[in-house]
């Protein structure tokens, strides 16, 4: 009876965050999946007009640019992730380690994920700016290039611009994880291998990285989730442009929604790609799951 009364209480106490969580996250989906299932095209007449699976059906084998801007959403969150993680990962090593201005580094390099993504796009069109940017002038009078580069303007630099930038919006919290995680390896270890002759990229490899499997699995789960469904820092540095080279998922859904005026077909998208991320996610986790009882057996 103990038990039972504390367990009830403690499903109280739970009850106003599951209420507020079912108010801002599920009730939300619900509504999408109805849109979805609706005409609202703003441009016609009856626009709640039942059209069942019509929209889902439009984007998956009528529209080319849906799988188009997939393509370049993977694109953007695979380089984005794997940038930010190769980032997060060399600095928590550096400040892993006893240094001057250890405590004064770690604040500064988690500055970026604190500045809001609108600041952000702004900063960095200010950046790469053509004839008035900041990168630009430098590499100009350094004698590198002879004239601006076009780095939001050309298709062919346009998604490595903005992965960069995605990459430096994301490496802190990365950072911050992994040097959580690496300070909890055993110092023993390392001074017992390097006795035994390991040198080290052996005491990385065999020492260091396994303590921080777990770990990288959440963050890079999380931070693929971040990234793909990323919207302000694209759409405010190019729009989605030039010739849709950054044209991923989210700015084609805010086109056919806020442009288009085709709220159904872009709740459509939405549901589908909200559909890929779990499975992707579901997916991730079991595989991750299976190999560590391998591991363990």
């Amino acid at each position: 009876m103990y038990l039972q009364r504390r367990a009830r209480f403690a499903y109280f106490l739970i009850l106003p965050a599951v209420i507020v969580i079912a108010l801002l996250d599920v009730y939300p989906i619900i509504e999408g999946v109805i849109v979805s299932l609706q005409n609202q095209n703003q441009m016609r007449a009856n626009p709640e007009a039942f059209v069942g699976l019509k929209h889902y059906s439009r984007a998956l084998f009528d529209e080319q640019i849906f799988w188009y801007s997939l393509g370049r959403s993977l694109v953007w969150t695979v380089f984005a992730v794997a940038g930010g993680y190769v980032v997060a990962l060399a600095l928590a090593l550096l400040l892993n380690m006893e240094i001057w201005g250890r405590g004064i580094f770690r604040a500064l390099f988690l500055i970026p994920w604190v500045i809001p993504d609108v600041c952000t796009a702004l900063l960095w069109k200010w950046l790469y700016g053509d004839e008035f940017g900041v990168i630009n002038f430098l590499l100009v009078k350094s004698g590198i290039v002879s004239k601006p580069v076009l780095w939001l303007s050309d298709p062919n630099l346009a998604m490595p611009a903005v992965i960069f930038v995605q990459i430096w919006k994301l490496y802190p919290v990365m950072f911050i994880v992994l040097l959580a995680a690496l300070q909890n390896v055993p110092k023993e270890l390392h001074e017992a291998a390097t006795i035994d002759g390991a040198n080290v990229r052996q005491r990385f490899v065999y020492i260091t990285m396994p303590f921080l499997k777990k770990t990288s699995v959440i963050i890079t789960l999380l931070g693929c989730i971040w990234t793909f469904q990323a919207f302000d820092i694209i759409y405010l540095l190019t729009g989605g442009g030039p010739a849709n080279a950054t044209k991923t998922l989210p700015t084609l859904i805010y086109d056919k929604a806020f442009w288009g005026l085709e709220m159904g077909y872009a709740a459509a998208i939405a549901m589908l790609m909200l559909a890929g991320l779990l499975v992707f996610s579901i997916a991730y986790l079991l595989v991750y799951r299976t190999k560590t009882q391998a591991e363990a057996v």
